[in-house]
């Protein structure tokens, strides 16, 4: 009998679940799970509070610009050290920030400050839009659809959406060069984010409503996708090219066209709802790892019962070319897709004056520049970035009795994983019974992890050591008995 761990299915039971029970550090790929890398920090100092949002950009001739805002400053990431290049800022915990690229220009806003503007390769710190741009609103949420500058959610009117000049941000009155604004009617709530690209979705709580350039006197068209159903936090929204995904009220979806598709529906729905601590339910991120075809949320856990802050410290991981789904542990506040400039040994320096004291290997993608990387704010308010040696894995199959309606007894398991991994069982006589777990059985010379448990019903799960480097985790060998029958069972 061939069991392979499978796609993890916490919305199942856990008797007879398609797929694994457990998957934590890991995530699923092609017929495995891999390992997935631990979050280390790299920059010399940090921005001394909890981050509200970060963006990264390149100018046309490739140079990278990061940028991360706390509650009072945003601050540039360069060389591996903050510099604030905008001060005083007045925003709450809840005000988060937008970084759009327009062209050269970087556009932040929090809806409650003035909408800053920074012009790569010219400016040294952020100023205010309206120096150059009369008549821009403040604005909370804003995106780049074809060639406008598309704001959301002002001051004075939370359900509007006013756009700049065609390919010109300085020009905001209605009428000249194309910009114009609209009122969104109805009662879907206000509005939380405005997505980028040729086609461009505007969030509300409650709706989502696509925009369409048509020119003429129209200028844009706007169709309700989803009527009913939105991102109650912006920052649940994230994006890779035409593919965006979102956190609702009820679950999590992708946005196909015109199509809202459900991507957790009886699969981790239930799961999130119940472990994500809804006291801190704003603090949830999300962002891409397009190398990996990842979609991550990171967010408090109502599991981490010490967490009284509201400090992130997991990760749900989606990977929508396998539409498989996965955990992660991390402590950030803040996770996005991050360029990382090329680092020449004197800019190492920066970060360690010690090589061997670097905490993210040489041989990453970190070191080469030009990458999109998955980066965050840690809890140490650092920058950081997911390419250290991994943490803990676990994975747990799915609950089956090994001989249908008999007892049974293992004596070994094999794990089908490349690392030196730990066992321990998971057995109980009835489904109404709490299962209890073996002593944790340690790998020996020849790859086996001896064990001696006997039951009706057995789950077992397999724990990579913090730090190991492995590449595929797929099931285990057992080898159980009935009745004095000698079975040798492969679950992979």
């Amino acid at each position: 009998m061939q069991i392979p761990f499978g796609e993890w299915l916490p919305d199942q039971p856990e008797y007879l679940n398609p797929g694994a029970t457990t998957a934590n550090n890991v995530y699923y790929a092609q017929n495995s799970y891999k390992r997935f890398p631990s979050l280390v920090n790299y920059s010399t100092n940090n921005i001394g509070a909890d981050s509200r949002g970060a963006g990264s950009f390149r100018d046309n001739a490739g140079n990278v610009y990061n940028f991360v805002a706390n509650n009072t400053d945003i601050y540039q990431l360069d060389g591996g050290s903050f510099t604030s290049r905008k001060s005083s800022l007045t925003g709450t915990n809840t005000d988060y920030f937008t970084f759009t690229q327009f062209g050269n220009y970087i556009i932040a806003s929090n809806g409650v400050d003035a909408p800053q503007y920074y012009l790569m390769g010219t400016s040294t710190n952020f100023a205010n839009l309206s120096s150059i741009a009369s008549g821009v609103p403040t604005f909370r949420v804003s995106g780049v659809v074809r060639d406008f500058l598309v704001t959301g959610n002002q001051a004075s009117n939370q359900n509007r959406i006013q756009w700049s000049g065609i390919n010109d941000i300085t020009t905001w009155t209605a009428g000249s060069k194309q910009a114009d604004q609209q009122d969104l009617p109805g009662s879907g709530g206000e509005i939380v984010h405005i997505t980028s690209g040729e086609i461009g979705y505007v969030f509300r709580q409650n709706q989502i409503i696509r925009m369409d350039y048509v020119g003429g006197a129209t200028i844009f068209r706007l169709s309700v996708i989803s009527p009913n159903r939105g991102a109650v936090y912006g920052r649940t929204v994230c994006q890779d090219n035409r593919r965006v995904f979102f956190y609702a009220d009820d679950g999590f979806f992708e946005i196909n066209g015109d199509e809202v598709l459900a991507i957790g529906a009886e699969k981790v729905n239930r799961f999130f709802d119940v472990d994500l601590n809804k006291a801190f339910a704003d603090r949830i991120c999300a962002a891409v790892d397009p190398f990996n075809q990842l979609a991550l949320w990171l967010y408090p856990s109502a599991s981490n019962t010490a967490n009284t802050t509201g400090i992130c410290d997991k990760i749900l991981i989606y990977n929508y070319a396998t539409k498989k789904w996965s955990t992660a542990d991390a402590n950030a506040s803040t996770i996005f897709s991050q360029f990382v400039g090329a680092y020449t040994v004197e800019l190492m320096d920066i970060i360690s004056e010690n090589l061997d004291q670097i905490n993210i290997a040489l041989d990453t993608d970190f070191w080469s520049g030009g990458q999109l990387l998955l980066g965050a704010i840690d809890g140490d308010y650092k920058a950081a970035i997911f390419s250290g040696t991994e943490n803990q894995g676990t994975l747990e199959t799915r609950e089956l009795e090994l001989f249908p309606g008999h007892r049974s007894s293992i004596t070994n398991v094999r794990p089908i994983v490349d690392a030196t991994s730990t066992v321990t069982v998971k057995t109980r006589e009835r489904l109404a019974d709490t299962p209890t777990e073996s002593a944790v059985s340690t790998m020996n010379d020849s790859g086996d992890n001896p064990v001696r448990e006997s039951g009706r019903y057995f789950r077992l799960k397999i724990v990579t050591p913090s730090g190991s480097v492995w590449t595929h985790a797929q099931g285990v060998d057992v080898i159980a008995t009935k009745i004095g029958l000698r079975w040798r069972i492969k679950l992979i």
